[in-house]
């Protein structure tokens, strides 16, 4: 899973031709832009070779209405005893609207319990070394070391909610910690 600068439509020669498949979605093209002529976007790649089938579903995709984006890859294959899910999620950082995006997600993770479901996301925000209110203490303790910044920490969980526009990285990071949260999900590397 990975961000881009391409248009929709755009298949790069280099990943075609060296036996890989890419699904992405783009926000609306920029103005007067030389630099990225696109938004950007979320995309993910698949190995042609690992027969695996894809199956993508826009949830938020960068329309003018919501500059944020969420993307979800249903992957399945014979060689598969569950199919698992990837969820990509791109947080503009210069817009607002972020308790109604992260309302969104939550909302999705509706999937039965033998199919995993992972969050990969550019979230432009400040996590530090928060550990998830939900896990219990031996949970903690089975936890794969994380990397993170103990000086980039979020606001405190008192925080209100946000309705306004340019939230802060601090911002930004308190609303994906009470998103995880609800889902019980776990930051893998901050």
């Amino acid at each position: 899973m990975t961000e881009h600068h391409l248009s929709s439509p755009f298949r790069p020669v280099e990943i075609v031709e060296s036996g890989w498949s890419i699904q992405q979605v783009s926000r609306v093209q920029k103005r007067r832009s030389r630099q990225h002529e696109y938004r950007g976007g979320v995309a993910i790649l698949t190995r042609d070779a690992a027969g695996l089938d894809v199956e993508q579903t826009r949830v938020i995709y960068g329309s003018s209405a919501s500059p944020h984006q969420v993307v979800s890859w249903n992957i399945s294959s014979h060689n598969l005893a569950h199919p698992f899910h990837i969820t990509g999620m791109y947080i503009s950082p210069l817009e607002g609207m972020l308790e109604e995006f992260f309302h969104t997600p939550t909302k999705q993770n509706k999937l039965p319990p033998n199919e995993p479901h992972i969050y990969a996301v550019d979230n432009n925000s400040h996590v530090g070394g928060e550990i998830e209110a939900h896990l219990s203490q031996q949970e903690i303790l089975e936890l794969p070391e994380r990397i993170d910044d103990d000086k980039h920490t979020p606001e405190p969980p008192q925080m209100p909610f946000l309705d306004g526009d340019r939230p802060s990285s601090k911002q930004r990071g308190r609303a994906f910690i009470r998103m995880l949260e609800k889902t019980h999900h776990i930051i893998l590397n901050g």
